[in-house]
Formats: structure tokens, C-alpha cells, sequence
């Protein structure tokens, strides 16, 4: 698990920005992202323990990586609608 702070993921956001990769939810904080160039899928998951935000992803990067970056943004609009609901 990788914490997750505004810090970390404008990288990563900025990546997922241009290879646009495509993320389906699987599940609330469970979304898989596919590469649409190599078709390459990875399973990214959010979770919140204390407050404190964190993400994995099965992919081998050691840090936030664009399968994050490009799940994050669907993730904050479903948890959106999941508190205003």
C-alpha cells in the first residue's frame, strides 16, 4: 500500500492524462486499468485507514503510478456521490 497526497499524484495524474488509459470499476475502490496501446490490465485498490488515504496497484512500479493517477479521478466522484447519497 502507497500513501496517496496531492503531491504524489500530479504526476501520475498528469501521465494518466496522456496515455489515457481506460478504467473500469469493478467495485466501490476497486477499478481495473487497461493500457488501450498494449492492452496491458492492472487492478488498482483505494483505502482509508485514520484518515489517511492509500492505494495499491498490482503493476511493479514501487510508487504512485498512472494505473493510479487514472483511477483516482472516477474514485473521488463515486465516493462523492456515495456521501451525498
Amino acid at each position: 500500500m502507497i500513501e496517496i497526497n496531492t503531491q504524489n499524484l500530479d504526476k501520475a495524474i498528469a501521465k494518466a492524462r496522456q496515455t489515457k488509459p481506460l478504467v473500469k470499476v469493478i467495485e466501490f475502490r476497486l477499478y481495473q486499468v487497461t493500457n488501450k496501446i498494449t492492452g496491458a490490465t492492472y487492478t488498482v485498490k483505494f483505502s482509508k485507514v485514520n484518515n489517511t488515504k492509500y492505494a495499491e496497484c498490482n503493476c511493479k512500479a514501487t510508487k504512485v503510478c498512472y494505473h493510479i493517477g487514472a483511477a483516482v479521478g472516477i474514485h473521488i466522484v463515486l465516493a462523492a456521490q456515495t456521501v451525498t447519497a
